[in-house]
């Protein structure tokens, strides 16, 4: 499972994350965005994008 810290790095920087037009006040996380199912993304973007962060 994603961490908090995990979850809030890649929602950052993933091109499909997408709250729905919820206000979080700069609190991006991939827990409010709609892809997420509560554990995992449901498009799978998390690990590629969390991949892609090791790279760099």
């Amino acid at each position: 499972m994603a961490s908090k810290e995990q979850q809030r790095a890649v929602a950052k920087l993933c091109p499909e994350f997408n709250d729905g037009g919820y206000s979080h006040k700069g609190d991006m996380s991939c827990e409010v965005c709609i892809h997420w199912d509560g554990k995992r993304c449901n498009i799978n973007y998390f690990d590629n994008v969390l991949t892609s962060m090791d790279q760099t």
